[in-house]
This record gives structure tokens, sequence and C-alpha cells, in this order.
């Protein structure tokens, strides 16, 4: 579960950081511009919440010349919601027509089988995910795919294959995971691995909020159980993967681009208190997991979702030589050289967008799914170590476990709530 990034030196890290937030400022400044030579790239995307409306909206203002040509989802209200924020922000490179808007579990599938779409933005529920990416690098299609990869190994696995079969068929696959993207987090990164911490103690990921309902809806009369699921799939282990998976996972792959490695074990505590009611589905509200690199070193992973909490979300990494804090806000170093990031600030969206829609264009394909796989499963073995209660090794979860959640037919209907995860009881699979 090795990752091991190109070592630049600061001073082009800081270049390359300084001249993608230029170029993708200038294009959302402009965005009906078309720079000469440049081939129009034609965008699918499947799945309409308000995150991938957002993630739509960032691809479509990094770069010139790209325009949404086809959308998918399971319902009608969601695309309708969707369509009216693009039009709002990106009329200009909205070109979606009634036929080419796709509904249900198959929508993805008539988006891949469009020969106009060059480029496919999967932004549904994690669950779903494995086999879009699979299906989608079968049809040939580049992807930018949300962040977590997967909610179980089963799917983890067929991520890995799935990104070894695009590095054959030469096509981009770019992930959710912006921080990378980021000036602040890349300069501060490139110091740390330049000795200015000194030699590293512990590394700290934090997503603590009052996020608490967050895609909250009340059922409906009307919704069969998998549609209520689905309207609120972060409420559902098999849909999201917990919180743990689904929020932290960013935090978490900040500390392996740190490591250019993933943990070898890990232990974890958390549970259910605040949101105890069946609306809430079978999701915990709180972990706290210890990892273990092969170095020896810890990372200590927390999140929670509680309202009357200290909101905390951001890494902490602690040397012999001072003490390192990174937001998407700011970044600095405290201690022996003490340092603040002064330059241009950026949460990395449009920088990431913008260089996979340059992957395409000059057919240097950047794929970033394998790494998704196993930030992902750091943040799944986790949550299976919490929700049973036991210790275990990364590259068990990763090779062995049989773990695989959700139905095994994708239909509106009857679908039982599995129920909520009990340490002790709950056996690791």
């Amino acid at each position: 579960m090795s990752d091991n990034p190109n070592d630049l030196s600061r001073r082009t890290f800081l270049r390359h950081a300084a001249a993608a937030t230029g170029a993708a400022l200038a294009a959302s400044a402009s965005p009906g511009a078309h720079a000469a030579g440049e081939d129009k790239v034609r965008i699918g995307m499947v799945g309409c919440g308000n995150r991938g409306t957002r993630d739509a909206i960032y691809c479509l203002q990094s770069s010139p010349g790209v325009e949404l040509y086809a959308m998918a989802d399971m319902f009608r209200d969601k695309v309708d919601e969707s369509l009216g924020e693009l039009r709002n922000e990106v009329r200009d490179k909205v070109n979606v027509t009634p036929d080419r808007i796709f509904l249900g579990f198959d929508a993805y599938q008539k988006v891949l089988a469009m020969d106009e779409v060059d480029l496919v933005l999967f932004l549904t529920p994690p669950g779903f995910r494995p086999g879009h990416v699979a299906d989608a690098v079968k049809a040939g299609k580049h992807m930018f795919v949300e962040k977590p990869g997967a909610v179980d190994p089963v799917g983890i696995r067929t991520l890995i294959r799935a990104a070894d079969e695009a590095d054959k068929k030469g096509l981009s696959i770019v992930v959710g995971t912006q921080q990378r993207y980021a000036p602040q987090y890349i300069e501060l990164i490139q110091r740390i691995w330049d000795g200015q911490l000194g030699d590293l103690r512990v590394l700290k990921a934090h997503w603590i909020c009052e996020m608490v309902n967050w895609h909250f809806e009340h059922r409906k009369s009307t919704w069969s159980d998998m549609e209520w699921q689905i309207r609120c799939w972060p409420f559902f282990t098999w849909l999201s993967g917990d919180h743990l998976v689904e929020q932290l996972c960013h935090n978490i792959d900040v500390c392996n681009w740190i490591m250019k490695s993933t943990p070898e074990s890990c232990i974890g505590l958390g549970g259910r208190q605040a949101r105890t009611g069946p609306e809430y589905g079978n999701i915990y509200d709180h972990f706290a997991v210890e990892y273990r690199y092969s170095s020896g070193l810890t990372m200590l992973a927390m999140a929670a979702q509680m309202f009357g909490v200290t909101t905390k979300v951001s890494n902490t990494i602690e040397g012999t030589k001072g003490v390192a804090h990174v937001t998407r806000e700011a970044a600095s170093i405290e201690g022996e050289k003490p340092w603040k990031y002064q330059g241009p600030r950026s949460t990395g969206d449009l920088e990431m967008h913008g260089a996979l829609i340059r992957s395409i264009r000059e057919k240097k394909p950047i794929n970033e799914c394998k790494r998704l796989a196993t930030t992902t499963m750091t943040a799944i073995a986790g949550r299976m170590s919490t929700y049973t209660g036991k210790a275990l090794t990364c590259d068990w979860a990763l090779n062995s476990s049989q773990l695989r959640l959700g139905p095994e037919k994708h239909e509106l209907g009857p679908l039982p709530v599995e129920p909520v995860a009990v340490p002790g009881k709950t056996a690791l699979i």
C-alpha cells in the first residue's frame, strides 16, 4: 500500500501551484473562452447532489473549451436543482438537452455509451463508486472520481484492478483529494520533507464538527426503503462508509502523503451517543483511531459529528524541531524555524480539475485511482476496527477481508437497515 510522490523542490512546487492557480482563476473569469487549437472536452455528470454540483462547476470553470453535455441521477428533482445552479453560475458551459438527462440505477451506463462524452464525473454516494469506475474504464472514459473510493475491502480491490486497466488504456482518473493541489499544503509538506520539523514524532488528523444533520431529510410516505437510504446516504454505512471514511479520509490522506506510505495497523474506538434515533440510519457519531506506520510513527485520527463540540478540521504534525498546523485556510510551523504561509490560498479544486483537463488534451494521463483506493482503505480499516473492537493489520483488511456492504441487487423497494455495529459483538469479516 505504498504511495510515492515525486520529491520536487519547494521552488518547483510553488511555481507550479501559482501557475495552476492563476490559470484556473483566469479560466473562471472568462467562462466562454476557448484557447486556439484546443479541442472541446464534453462532460457527463453522474450524481447531481450538492457537492457533486460544486465539482461540476469547478471543472467547467477550470479550463476553456469545456462543456457539460449529459447528466444522470436517480431522481429528477436532484437533476433539476443541480441544473438550475449550474445554469446560474456557468450557463455558457451547460449544453444539456432533455434527451441527454438520464434517471435510474442504469443512468450512468447511458452516459458511458455516449461517444460524444470524453470525461465522466462520478459524484454519486461512494457505495456505487467501484462498479461505476470499473465500467467507465471498460468504456474507455477519462474520469473525475469523488472521494472516498469505496466503502468496503471488496470495493477497494475492484478499484485497484480498474486503476491497472486504466493505465493500460492511457486513461486519466483524477480523484477528489483536492488538498494535494492546494499551494499551502504543497509548501508545508515540502518543508516537512526538507526536515524543518526534525524527526517526526506523531501525526494527527481531525474532522470534528457540528454537521449533525448533513443531508438529513424527513422520510416521505411515498419513499421506499431504498429511495430513503439513497436520499439520506451519509447515514448508511453501505452508501457512505460512515463519516470516518466519507469525511476524515481527506485528512488521513494528508498524513499518508507526508509519510509516502499507508499505515500497517490500527485500533479504534467509537460509538453512537448523540444521534441515536432510527432516522439517523446506522452510522456512528464519533471515532478515535490509532494507526501505526512501519516506521513506528503513530497517526491519531479523530472524527465526530455532534452539536456543541469544539470544531477542529485540520492536520497537526509534531516533530523534534517544531509543530506544523494546516487547514484549507492556513498553514504554519512553530518551533526552531517558525514559518507562516503567505502565498495564494486555494482549496485546490480549480487546480485539480484544471490538471485533469490538461492531461486529456495533452494526452499525458494522470491516474490517481490507486492512491484513492489505498487512502480509502486506510479509513475503512479504522472503521472496521472501531465497529468490531478488534485491532487489525491494514494488509489483512486489504487483501483478505471478505467484507462487502450493501444489497446484492440495486432496485427501488424494501431494504432493511443493517443493525448498528456493537464493538465486541460485531464480527470482523
